[in-house]
């Protein structure tokens, strides 16, 4: 079955968690820096509210992957899926991210 990229079904390893991770961040954040640039600029300065609305709309989508990919990862670790909110809490969400980055795989009894 091919993984399905912004579904919350499944397991992801620590490399795909972590790589998917940098992807989502670094793609919402070059977005929003070309949005508010071109924006900016364009009729001098007055559609710059369009920017931060492609902005706000690009983060939030990189949010929503964000948390289906954690979901994947905490169905790894066995953890349950709630723990995804946590996402929404600042300053805890670093230590989420970095739990989720680092913790390996639990072994089921066989």
């Amino acid at each position: 079955m091919k993984d399905q990229l912004f579904s919350s079904l499944g397991y992801i390893s620590r490399v795909h968690f972590t790589l998917r991770l940098v992807v989502f961040i670094a793609v919402a954040f070059f977005l929003s820096v070309l949005s508010l640039n071109f924006f900016s600029h364009w009729h001098h300065g007055t559609h710059y509210p369009l920017g931060i609305f492609v902005s706000i709309i690009v983060s939030l989508i990189a949010l929503y992957s964000i948390t289906m990919q954690s979901i994947k990862r905490l169905n790894a670790l066995g953890y349950p899926p709630i723990y995804s909110v946590l996402l929404a809490i600042p300053f805890v969400n670093f230590g989420l991210l970095l739990f989720l980055i680092v913790a390996p795989v639990r072994k089921t009894k066989a």
